[in-house]
């Protein structure tokens, strides 16, 4: 039977539901008819086919009375339409002057759904689809986006499927794909090749214009926009050039490629990096379109879902609060079981992943590419770790990632069957692969400073952290297949890329000399690391958010620094923190994250112990300078000040001098010329 225009017929085939433990399983059939009206831009097409492919994997569960959708679309509407709309008191006046805008509610036992475009109707349409149907009542839900071009640019690996990847952004409300930001020109076949593909997934087209614009080319003509605000590769905001104007673009990296270092493996970014960066573009005017570079947008699934749900709601995340955005993602894939699990392995993680990116375990810096280093690979180097501080804090960073990866490979079991590739691949690979990493480079360097070469093959100590490092490289390379093999199961066409570049930070690890397949076997097997609780030291140490006192003005922000609580404040903004000592001199520590002044001009503050006189740091610069190089591999700006003190009370203030100071925690070291990498934590 030929089915009328207006008329889509979608049977979707629901799930076993099984109903508690005592109740038999009941199979659960029902059709939803979807009436669209007569006119519909493609990308509504789209968004049914994707509903009835979301809906047939859902259960029956939560799923409401309305059995029917029905589908408008304003800017396309007839006379009948509209007066259709009008006698159901419809609140489409709401949403009609705004762009992708939605409503969607119930009416007379039926779905409604009502967009003020294609894309708009499309976004309603999947937002009934990941509800299962259930119903929204009368009043309904209405949907207006904070920011009115939200995409991605990918940069160095261009997906195969670009069906796929539209289909990725319409669930994601995306409508902006660049490609060639960072080179400053898109690829031949970008702009021609893909517009008929993209004008049908409602996607519109960019690429780079000038050195702070975009040039959209998906619309019925070209339209310019400026980027008033862009972060300096490495997840940190400053303004593109003087004085941004309001209603401008911003454009954030979670992926890079050059100097001072690549990133484009894993996504490590922390979540309240994106948020308090992201939160504060907005505040100063990038509402016009928001872009999201990245390398591979699966490798990168949750911060971009966090970055993309921002662009469509900038409430979607608290900036002092956003664990609540990563356990509400967590929930939505894995269930509520698996997301409270979860919440703990996966805060550490992020603070283990911002102690030093696995991409940049070489701790050197990526020099200028020539004939000979295509890529400027600036090789290995010992790391800053060093096993002889704070009770071997190389060993503690070691047994404190072990930690969490057992944990979240263990929570796979929380996780229904049907989903155990999808936890795989977002979840468990990332953070065991950034163990495996640690472990390989750590133990090759503990290796080489254990034994001489002359001795390296009767040291058992070295021949055994060695050992360690050649099974963690080749368990990593395991993991990959492993990945690989899940992404195929899932039905998509992307491989990892565990060595991007070639770089010598992924190879083999670096010994003293090869060990053999005897040796790797005889002391590859012991267990590693001994004790690494923190001894007794005269070191006063403290998280930024553990002040006594603070201006009115001060945020703390969830998920954010070493601390994962690093506290921001505005020029004016000062905190206070009270402490006692015994006599103590050594060094005053203060380690920032490496935010930038709003203003483009230098990041200070003035630090002041009791009454004594202020003194005036340089937390960055502005410049692409060795200071902000240092902060940005480290994600820390640390900060030494000699200091003497008398035994008593003290009080420690600081006060920002300009926007946008982030502190982190702070350190008074007895030790002035201890030589560390991680602050130390005491519980």
């Amino acid at each position: 039977m030929k089915i009328p225009h207006s008329l889509y017929a979608l049977l979707i085939i629901i799930a076993p539901l099984s109903l508690n433990a005592r109740q038999a399983t009941r199979h659960v059939n029902e059709d939803i008819t979807v009436s669209v009206q007569k006119k519909h831009s493609p990308v509504v097409g789209k968004a049914l086919q994707l509903m009835a492919a979301d809906m047939g994997k859902t259960t029956a569960k939560g799923r409401g009375e309305a059995s029917s959708l029905m589908v408008y679309q304003l800017d396309m509407a007839s006379n009948k339409d509209l007066k259709a709309l009008s006698q159901m008191t419809v609140p489409a006046l709401d949403i009609i002057a705004h762009k992708d805008a939605f409503w969607i509610g119930s009416r007379m036992g039926k779905t409604i759904v009502v967009g003020s475009n294609g894309r708009g109707t499309a976004y309603g349409i999947m937002r009934f689809a990941r509800r299962g149907g259930a119903d929204l009542g009368k009043k309904g839900e209405t949907h207006i986006p904070s920011v009115e071009y939200r995409g991605i640019s990918l940069e160095g690996q261009a997906p195969t499927d670009y069906r796929q990847l539209f289909g990725l952004m319409l669930r994601q409300r995306a409508n902006l794909l660049c490609e060639g930001w960072d080179r400053g020109e898109a690829p031949s076949h970008f702009a021609h090749d893909l517009r008929a593909l993209a004008d049908s997934f409602g996607i519109v087209l960019a690429t780079p214009h000038g050195s702070h614009g975009l040039r959209l080319q998906g619309e019925k003509k070209s339209l310019n926009v400026n980027i008033g605000w862009a972060d300096d590769n490495y997840g940190y905001m400053k303004p593109a050039y003087d004085d941004p104007d309001d209603d401008c673009g911003a454009v954030y990296h979670l992926a890079y490629s050059g100097r001072p270092h690549s990133y484009l493996w894993l996504c490590t970014t922390q979540p309240g990096l994106i948020a308090s960066e992201m939160g504060t573009a907005f505040d100063r005017g990038a509402n016009r379109l928001w872009m999201c570079v990245v390398h591979n947008p699966y490798v990168a699934a949750y911060q971009l879902s966090l970055f993309l749900d921002m662009a469509w709601d900038v409430k979607a995340a608290d900036r002092a609060d956003v664990g609540s955005h990563l356990k509400g993602w967590l929930a939505k894939n894995f269930g509520s079981r698996a997301a409270s699990a979860l919440m703990k392995p996966l805060t550490r993680y992020y603070r283990l992943a911002n102690i030093r990116r696995p991409e940049m375990m070489d701790f050197t810096m990526q020099k200028a590419p020539s004939r000979h280093n295509k890529n400027g690979d600036g090789g290995i180097a010992n790391t800053e770790f060093n096993a002889e501080e704070f009770g071997n804090e190389l060993d503690r960073y070691l047994s404190d990632y072990k930690a969490v990866a057992d944990k979240v490979t263990g929570i796979r079991r929380m996780v229904a069957a049907k989903d155990s590739d999808r936890y795989f691949t977002l979840v468990e690979y990332p953070v065991v692969a950034s163990a495996l990493m640690a472990e390989k480079t750590l133990e090759a360097q503990e290796s080489r400073l254990i034994a001489r070469p002359v001795s390296f093959h009767h040291d058992s100590e070295a021949l055994e952290s060695a050992a360690r490092s050649i099974r963690a490289y080749r368990k990593l390379q395991g993991l990959t297949s492993l990945y690989d093999n899940a992404m195929a199961r899932m039905g998509l066409d992307v491989e990892m890329n565990a060595a991007p570049q070639g770089l010598a930070v992924f190879g083999k690890p670096l010994l003293t000399d090869t060990l053999s397949e005897k040796e790797i076997r005889q002391y590859g097997a012991t267990d590693a690391h001994a004790d690494t609780s923190m001894p007794n030291l005269k070191a006063i140490a403290s998280a930024a958010a553990s002040y006594a006192s603070a201006s009115k003005g001060v945020k703390a922000i969830g998920m954010l620094g070493r601390s994962m609580r690093a506290v921001s404040l505005n020029a004016g903004d000062s905190l206070t923190y009270r402490f006692t000592s015994g006599t103590l001199g050594g060094m005053l520590r203060l380690a920032f994250v490496p935010t930038h002044a709003l203003d483009g001009g230098m990041s200070q503050a003035e630090v002041r112990i009791d009454g004594g006189e202020p003194r005036t740091i340089i937390i960055n610069d502005g410049t692409r300078s060795e200071r902000w190089m240092r902060g940005v591999l480290r994600g820390q700006a640390v900060i030494n000040l000699p200091v003497a003190l008398e035994p008593g009370s003290h009080t420690l203030t600081i006060k920002a001098l300009s926007s946008h100071v982030t502190f982190d925690e702070w350190m008074i070291d007895d030790d002035s010329d201890r030589q560390f990498y991680v602050f130390p934590v005491f519980e």
